[in-house]
């Protein structure tokens, strides 16, 4: 059932006619809100109180989630069922997140190479070579939990632009370099190409490729026709996708960083957050709620884009890790039985760090005519590993910044004098805060942030673990490549391709 015949949908729609949620100020200073409107999960804080609607929206909302079953749908994923329709495949990423895999093979091997590289410590530097999933999480992790590495500097490179693999060889040696090269189908041209270029390195500086390489992808004979042993090949499940995947061998550079016990508590984080969204019921289960605040803000107040702004430089990667998430995922014009959507799906998601976003783009948050809802993302303390002077009067800035600009989005400020210092206020917000970023808390927050898109996509009945609209490109790229005037390219292409 897509959202447009959904009968709750009609329902809220009859509601907003009389409803106006311009002003929030006469719901905001209700004090009962403080209790409806937020919810925690261990040290997991979510205030929803600054989001534009009252409580029988929020209600009309739950019952919208409980029209599709939305738990059944939860339990259906989880169980193994090929609920990737157009792939005819199921989701496995949450049982990478499960204690029973310690006991896999899949783990055994995985944890025994990190032990030999950490043990080993030959390598100064580890280079994760992959782009879109198998460049975005594991960079993003890396930044958030960087105070917990100790182990050799780890670099990503995701661009084929040479600027960006040159810059490695520029600053690393050959002989004290460990290379992971990541694409699950072995066909990834951009990062195909730059794997070419690093074994020709090695080569010129008489360094086994095996030495020095290692494959993560689930198609084990293209890796070992490329020339990697079998043991220096880490595979992963076709059911796993991209943007899915940093759970999984994919994520060998968090693992590396982090150390085992450290990158056990990541899983154990996300596990956690997988656990409430099974388990909890709808009123009360984040990822749910915040799913359908989702939907609320696209599809019924028509605002198409979202914005997520993390007070905490560690995130810093996040809001573009969270783009790639829901826009790959739930960017989507049909629903799962390849019908026309009646309703849009996804909304436009952008971001940056904080307070840095309030010195860019706030200005536009706070008077542009368009309301973006925007997610605000705060540590309570600072990590424990920071002990320098002022690092906690720093950090009470920083929060009381966030605290700060969820007021003023909400509230706005009357200048009947100048109009130019109006703040119309009514912009929505939702805090997300936890204890420290540490293993765990990240762990969660990820996790929380892939079941709101999954979620989302159960709301809209579409597929939200396909990416077919990432492949027409790949293929006119090849096909330019063979052939530069081919005469199914546009006269302006063949004239540029040609001129360059």
């Amino acid at each position: 059932m897509q959202l447009a015949d959904n009968p709750i949908t009609k329902i809220i729609f009859e509601k907003l006619k009389r409803k106006d949620f311009t002003n929030l100020n006469h719901l905001i200073f209700n004090e009962e809100r403080s209790s409806e409107f937020q919810y925690e999960l261990l040290d997991f804080k979510v205030d929803i109180t600054r989001q534009s609607l009252d409580k029988e929206i929020k209600r009309d909302l739950i019952n919208l989630a409980k029209e599709i079953n939305i738990k059944a749908k939860i339990n259906e994923l989880v169980s193994g069922a090929k609920v990737n329709f157009s792939e005819n495949r199921s989701v496995d990423h949450f049982n990478l997140r499960k204690e029973e895999r310690f006991k896999t093979q899949e783990w055994k091997k995985l944890q025994g190479f990190v032990q030999h590289i950490q043990n080993k410590n030959n390598f100064k530097h580890i280079i994760n070579i992959g782009i879109g999933g198998s460049n975005l999480g594991p960079l993003m992790v890396n930044q958030a939990l960087k105070s917990f590495y100790k182990t050799p500097e780890i670099l990503y490179v995701s661009n084929i632009d040479p600027i960006n693999i040159s810059e490695i060889f520029l600053n690393c040696d050959p002989k004290t370099t460990l290379f992971i090269i990541t694409t699950k189908s072995f066909s990834t041209l951009e990062t195909l190409e730059n794997a070419k270029i690093v074994a020709e390195w090695l080569s010129v500086n008489k360094v086994a490729l095996n030495n020095s390489m290692v494959a993560v992808t689930s198609i084990k004979e293209k890796a070992l026709n490329w020339g990697f042993n079998e043991s220096n090949i880490f595979e992963i499940s076709e059911n796993v996708g991209g943007r899915y995947s940093l759970w999984s061998s994919v994520g060998m550079s968090i693992f590396i960083g982090l150390g085992e016990e450290n990158y056990k508590n990541f899983l154990l984080g996300a596990r956690t957050m997988d656990e409430h969204f099974i388990n909890e019921k709808v009123e009360n289960n984040i990822p749910i709620i915040l799913a359908l605040l989702r939907i609320w803000n696209r599809n019924f107040l028509n605002r198409n884009n979202h914005c997520i702004v993390p007070y905490s430089d560690s995130l810093s990667k996040l809001p573009s890790w969270a783009q790639q998430l829901e826009m790959e995922s739930n960017g989507k014009g049909v629903d799962i039985n390849g019908n026309t959507l009646k309703m849009p799906a996804s909304p436009l998601i952008w971001g940056e760090v904080g307070t840095n976003a309030q010195h860019s783009f706030f200005q536009f948050l706070h008077q542009g005519l368009e309301v973006t809802p925007i997610d605000i993302l705060i540590p309570r303390k600072p990590l424990k590993s920071i002990t320098f002077k002022g690092s906690e009067k720093n950090h009470e800035y920083l929060f009381i910044n966030a605290i700060a600009q969820a007021e003023a989005l909400a509230k706005g400020s009357v200048d009947l004098i100048n109009q130019n210092k109006k703040f119309l206020g009514g912009r929505p917000s939702t805090i997300i805060s936890w204890e420290e970023n540490t293993p765990f808390s990240i762990g969660m927050l990820v996790a929380l942030y892939e079941n709101i898109t999954i979620a989302s996509g159960f709301l809209w009945n579409i597929n939200s673990f396909d990416q077919w609209g990432v492949e027409l490109g790949k293929t006119i790229a090849n096909k330019i490549s063979n052939n530069k005037n081919d005469k199914n390219l546009t006269p302006a292409a063949r004239k540029f391709l040609n001129e360059k």
